[in-house]
């Protein structure tokens, strides 16, 4: 299970990181393995990894 949020600015400003964070950290129970964040000019995307080990 993984999660991926993200967050399209229309006025130009860019995307805050913080709250791209929140809504990470959201998602904990998504994935609580690996977080990440990009920011581009005007929009930010973030995501939740869980690994999975099959065995």
């Amino acid at each position: 299970m993984c999660g991926i949020a993200g967050i399209l600015k229309y006025n130009g400003q860019q995307p805050q990181e913080e709250t791209l964070k929140q809504m990470t950290g959201a998602m904990n129970h998504r994935g609580p393995n690996h977080e990440g964040v990009w920011l581009d000019s005007r929009m930010g995307l973030g995501f939740r990894r869980l690994s999975v080990i099959d065995l």
